[in-house]
This record gives structure tokens, sequence and C-alpha cells, in this order.
């Protein structure tokens, strides 16, 4: 068997790929629209010697047109540099790499690309090259793993709150301050709480394009990778549960200190709170990402592909800040030579 497939159109045999607007499969060469269920099975072909070639070197061979997909050792799916067929290494949905669930796209990569536009373009002192149509065009939508934790929380804080009153007497100014112990406890369950599963992509970026709607999840199927990039996990779900946790306690931390009201002020000074029953999936969720370099510094920047939801950070260019001074400068110059004339 060889390591990767192609799902093909059953009408012309053309490669398919998943639309995210259609929420269908559309052939590339025929137009034609088909639902998961009309999905002719992939080729499969026996290269023994090409798999062994593969194992080694993470090479694939396209199934379309022999051309040799690279890919690192935590890609999962690829599509042709040479051909353009979008092909799934499929031995890395196997066994524990299988996800359990998956969030379709619902973006396209033209939506993706209007909204980084729109978005890079208010960075007024970004570097230019983020904003060139060249650049832009590289965006690439990407499966990106995920851990979904459900669990039990339970915990109590305690602290000291405030009720401050002010009043004027003649020529004084009086404060009072009421000091209170205030103590809080609960519990709470937790569902789909989301860990990023890549070490490759920012933690923090990430999480500020969350949440996903996990209304539209659906049971994990390699078809709806077709046309796009996947990673499997390199965070295993040991580590990603200690970054659960964490979640989970200041999610109940802060609920519980959102019980605190009518106070001037209040301040945790101990607090207690236990993560247990703890479970999780294996999910994928989409993302665009598009990585510029600015000065051999790597700056990634990543869309929602559900969303739209958009997360980056761009440095400040010397060359647009003196640029938008001038420009500035210019413009006073301008309105306080017109103002003047008027006057003359």
């Amino acid at each position: 068997m060889s390591l990767v497939k192609e799902y093909r159109c059953p009408n012309c045999g053309a490669g398919v790929q998943f639309e995210p607007i259609l929420q269908n499969w559309r052939c590339s060469f025929c137009n034609s629209e088909f639902d998961k269920s009309q999905l002719t099975m992939p080729l499969e072909e026996s290269q023994e010697e090409s798999e062994k070639v593969a194992e080694n070197l993470n090479v694939y061979s396209c199934p379309s047109c022999g051309a040799q997909l690279i890919a690192d050792e935590t890609t999962s799916a690829t599509f042709c540099l040479y051909c353009r067929s979008h092909n799934i290494i499929k031995d890395r949905f196997s066994g524990k790499f299988k996800p359990d669930q998956l969030v379709p796209f619902r973006i396209t990569k033209e939506q993706a690309k209007d909204i980084y536009t729109k978005w890079i373009k208010k960075k007024i002192f970004a570097p230019s090259i983020f904003k060139n149509k060249e650049e832009i065009d590289k965006i690439t939508g990407v499966y990106v793993p995920y851990w979904l934790f459900d669990c039990n929380a339970q915990g109590y804080i305690e602290g000291t709150a405030t009720r401050v009153r002010t009043w004027t007497s003649g020529d004084y100014r009086y404060t009072n301050t009421k000091y209170y112990r205030i103590v809080r406890s609960g519990s709470s369950r937790y569902s789909r709480v989301p860990v990023d599963g890549s070490k490759k992509l920012d933690d923090n970026l990430m999480y500020m394009i969350e949440p996903y709607d996990y209304a539209h999840m659906k049971d994990f199927s390699m078809e709806y990778l077709s046309g796009f990039l996947a990673e499997k996990y390199d965070v295993d779900a040991g580590e990603a549960e200690k970054g659960m946790r964490q979640k989970v306690k200041k999610y109940l931390e802060n609920r519980l200190k959102e019980t605190v009201i009518g106070y001037s002020s209040f301040n945790v000074t101990q607090k207690s709170i236990d993560v247990h029953d703890t479970s999780c999936k294996y999910a994928m969720m989409p993302v665009y990402l598009i990585n510029n370099t600015y000065k051999d510094k790597d700056h990634l920047f990543i869309i929602n592909g559900q969303t739209g939801k958009i997360s980056g950070e761009t440095p400040l260019s010397l060359v647009n800040q003196i640029a938008f001074g001038l420009g500035l400068m210019l413009i006073i110059w301008l309105l306080i030579g017109f103002g003047g004339a008027l006057f003359v």
C-alpha cells in the first residue's frame, strides 16, 4: 500500500477537495459537487521500495504524477507542489495519532487573504513586505491538533474586601474604610477545554483566536483533509493536561471572584482549587497560517478557519515610522502655510 492517498471525482477521476462554503467536496477539473458518501475510494498503489525510502527519509510519492513529497515528522497531510493534487499521508492518522473529532473549515483561502489584508493595512508601522500580495498569496489552510478535555473542578477562595466611604465637612475630607473577610466556594463541570497540541504554534496566539463553535464538530474523517495541510500532535495528552488544569483553575477562581459584589476592593489571600475526573479527546481545528520573515526572524499570523478571528504580532519598521513622521510634518507644514496665506 502506498503511503499517500487522494480522493477522486466519481465523474471524471480527477482530485477533489473540501470546499468550506459548500461544506461539500468539489472536483478541481469538472467542477462537480459531492457529499462525503459520494466520494470514490482513493487510488491505492503498491510500491514496496518507495515505501522503504519514504519511511526512512520522510519522502512521499504523489499517486497522481509520481513526484516526491517531502514532509517533516509532524506533517500528516500535504499537496503536491507539481500537479497540485491534494494528497493525504494516511499512515500518520492511524493508531494513537488518529483524531477523534474535527471542526471543518468554513472560511475559504480567498476570504482568509481578505481578512489578513484588511487587518495588516491597519498596522501602519508594519514592514511593507508583510503587505505584499506575493506574501499574502502564501497563506495556507492547516488543520492543527488540539486536546479537548472534560473535567470537574471544585474549590474555594478567601480574601479581604473593603467598603470605602468619603465625605467632606468644613475644611476637612474624611474617609471611612471597613474591612470584611470573604469566603467563596463552589464547583463546576467543564467540557471541551481546548489545549493546543503543537509545539510549533505559539500558545498565546492560538488562545487569541479561540473559541471554536463545537456545534459544527464532526467525527474525524480523512476526506475533510483533502485540499489542506495537517499536523499531528507533538504535545501528548499528559503534557497537555497540565496546561488544561491551569486554565480550569483560573476559570473557577475568576468565577468565584465574580460573586464578590458590592465592595470597593477585594484581594484573594488564600485559595484551593482541585481538578478531577478528567478525560480528553484528540481533535483537529482549522486555521490559516501566514509566516513572514523580517530581519531574519519569523513572524507567524494565525486566522481561525471557522470564525475568521486573527492574531499575530507585527514588528515595527523604522523606515515606515520615518516615512509616517515626514508625511505628518509635511501635512502640518502645508496646513500652517495655507493657514497663514489666508490672513495675508
